[in-house]
């Protein structure tokens, strides 16, 4: 069996990158493990989720959908809120409320360019 065991993502904008997914939810904390940089982190179940900062370089992420690029997706209790913080922290929003067959989503962008999927079960009507 193969499970996913981390998300590490490197950022050109440490403080706007944790404070984009602070908004989402993610209560991320200081880690250092003595041998490696300071980086934020949290445990999503049996995920590691990290955020580093990028190694002197400054840019965006591929485009949605473009070779290289990613596209993590989350579930939250209520998308309703998550969008509204998001809204308030100046995050853009890329795909207005939309119904799919796993859940109802947006889909935002991070300091990073990165599109995020935000999910919530049993939002929509049936």
């Amino acid at each position: 069996m193969i499970e996913i065991a981390s998300l590490v993502l490197f950022t050109g904008d440490f403080e706007g990158t944790a404070a984009f997914y602070r908004a989402l939810g993610l209560p991320l904390i200081d880690e250092d493990h003595g041998d490696g940089p300071r980086h934020l982190a949290i445990e999503l179940g049996p995920v590691h989720f990290a955020v580093y900062a990028a190694d002197g370089s400054e840019g965006l992420a591929p485009g949605w959908r473009e070779p290289g690029s990613s596209f993590p997706g989350f579930y939250v209790d209520s998308l309703d809120d998550t969008v509204a913080q998001l809204t308030k922290s100046g995050a853009p929003i890329l795909v207005h409320h939309q119904v799919r067959p796993w859940a109802c989503r947006v889909v935002a962008e991070d300091p990073d360019g990165r599109p995020i999927e935000i999910n919530q079960r049993n939002h929509c009507p049936t």
